[in-house]
């Protein structure tokens, strides 16, 4: 039974490595794409279009933070960034 605790004790380690890295990945494209979102809002304003308004805050946050592999991906095949923005189309 001994010899057993060690090796939980790393599985649960890697675990919480990949959750950590996954989450920080998730606040870093959060960061990213809401500084490009702000900046695309600011530019269609000074223009004079059309801006849509912006979601709460903290549902941003969980949405991108729990989905940014996705967002990501979806961007990256349809504009060519990990950042799509309106502007970007």
């Amino acid at each position: 039974m001994r010899d057993r605790l060690p090796l939980r004790w790393g599985c649960m380690g890697i675990l919480l490595v990949a959750v950590a890295l996954y989450v920080g990945g998730g606040v870093a494209f959060h960061v990213g794409w809401t500084h490009a979102l702000e900046a695309c809002r600011a530019l269609r304003a000074a223009r004079g279009e059309f801006v849509e308004p912006a979601w709460p805050q903290g549902v941003t946050f969980a949405f991108n933070v729990s989905f940014w592999p996705v967002y990501a991906a979806a961007n990256v095949y349809h504009d060519g960034t990990p950042f799509a923005t309106p502007c970007t189309h």
